[in-house]
């Protein structure tokens, strides 16, 4: 898997840090990583720690200013789904180009936003979601992240979404609620269609334990986890991102390695299914990297 092109789900652009665009290609491209998605600025509702705010149509016009000196990199725009104007912000953001959304619930659960979600579901646009314990300098808000609180994702039908951060420290949660939607998906063709952010929040010696646990489920993991770094646009990290690329590709080898022939549990329909898709580790991570961010970004053909 050495040759992979690798994209990163999960960059931020975020104030008061430098890099244009052309050092953040230099640096992406030392690092390992050939496209993505890039998170425009915060909106107002959740800065921390002084951060000052863009109004939100300079912010979208920052992020898509960013992303056209670049290739192969998808801009998102932040929004908080509760103001008022949330709808227009949506309207306005798929007129100007942007291709998809990223929401942090600091301060409302996930379920106060779903008039906003509806209307990205009828312009076909995906929403990637903060999920699990959030570091946002103090302020009480971890019940908002949980990951079964994005149970209410089922009110809104063909919907694309993601969680970041594998919501640790509820990962098991999480793959519950990921097998829900599979499972939902069986009767209701218009299930909303349920990614997995692989972006570290949880440390590097627990993530094995969770992606065998994913994988063993037999949920279809392999075709909906997407690779992410959580870095910054503005200012990469190019030694933690080789980091993160190589402990990730490290861990589904071993995981193969280890369990490639594991015939535990099975979800129904699946027992005949050969070793590798039985137990797709290395696939899963083939597939993360590249082809399940493309196919959230544009539907599943």
């Amino acid at each position: 898997m050495q040759d992979l092109e690798i994209y990163d789900c999960h960059i931020h652009l975020m104030p008061d840090h430098p890099d244009g665009p052309e050092i953040f290609r230099s640096k992406a491209k030392e690092a390992g990583i050939s496209g993505g998605i890039i998170f425009s600025m915060p909106p107002e509702t959740t800065l921390v720690c002084g951060e000052h705010p863009m109004p939100w149509k300079d912010r979208i016009a920052h992020v898509l200013d960013f992303c056209s000196k670049l290739e192969n990199y998808y801009p998102f725009y932040r929004i908080d789904p509760t103001q008022a104007n949330a709808i227009e912000q949506v309207e306005y953001a798929k007129n100007a180009g942007i291709k998809g959304f990223k929401v942090l619930c600091n301060r409302y659960m996930p379920a106060d936003g779903l008039n906003t979600y509806r209307k990205m579901a009828e312009l076909d646009m995906p929403v990637l979601f903060h999920s699990g314990i959030l570091w946002d300098g103090g302020e009480v808000s971890t019940n908002f992240n949980r990951p079964a609180n994005f149970e209410c994702m089922l009110e809104v039908p063909r919907i694309r979404f993601a969680l970041a951060h594998v919501s640790w420290p509820w990962t098991d949660e999480c793959i519950a609620l990921f097998g829900k939607f599979a499972n939902t998906r069986l009767c209701k063709k218009d299930t909303p269609d349920m990614y997995v952010d692989s972006s570290p929040g949880a440390p590097d010696f627990y993530r094995d334990e969770i992606f065998r646990n994913f994988v063993f489920h037999r949920y279809g993991i392999e075709d909906r986890l997407m690779f992410g770094v959580d870095g910054l646009a503005n200012s990469y990290d190019i030694r933690h991102t080789k980091h993160v690329i190589d402990t990730d590709r490290k861990m589904f080898d071993r995981l193969q390695e280890q369990y490639g022939n594991y015939e535990g549990y099975m979800w129904e329909g699946l027992e005949k299914l050969s070793t590798e898709d039985r137990n797709p580790f290395r696939k899963t991570f083939r597939n993360a990297v590249k082809k399940n961010i493309l196919e959230f970004l544009n539907g599943r053909q």
